[in-house]
């Protein structure tokens, strides 16, 4: 069970969902809510991925690799990381080696294969959130 403050810093928290599956799109969202996490937005698109992440600048990304769109999530998490600070993790189904290989030319914070498990969900965000905080904190410590 977590303290009333950490689930006050959850709520606190927003996660952008970059999912092009509706269902899946739909399960995840209620998971990350279920947690606390605050999601004010659900994206399908790469494009819409990049205007978005730029204009709300959220917490963290959770960007599914194979958009439908012409950007996959890759392109789009480029775009966005030369842009804004903001932590991603991928979601993926495929762990096809030229996907991958392609993932991991970008500073990206973990993966998460579908289908998504709460733990897993939980445990991946976390980890991320905390290793981008403690860059920022390094980072700053530095100037």
């Amino acid at each position: 069970m977590l303290e009333p403050s950490a689930a006050n810093d959850l709520k606190n928290t927003t996660i952008m969902l970059v999912e092009d599956e509706a269902i899946t799109a739909m399960d995840i969202q209620r998971m990350l809510e279920k947690i606390g996490y605050s999601v004010p937005i659900t994206i399908s698109s790469g494009e819409e991925s990049v205007r978005t992440a730029l204009a709300i600048k959220p917490d963290l990304i959770l960007m599914d690799i194979m958009l439908s769109e012409d950007m996959d999530g890759i392109e789009a998490a480029e775009l966005i990381r030369q842009h804004a600070d903001i932590p991603i993790i991928y979601l993926t189904a495929s762990t096809d080696p030229t996907t991958i290989k392609r993932a991991e030319k970008t500073k990206h914070y973990g993966y998460l294969m579908k289908p998504i498990d709460r733990i897993n969900l939980q445990t991946t965000i976390s980890t991320a959130l905390r290793r981008h905080n403690l860059e920022v904190e390094k980072m700053n410590s530095g100037k």
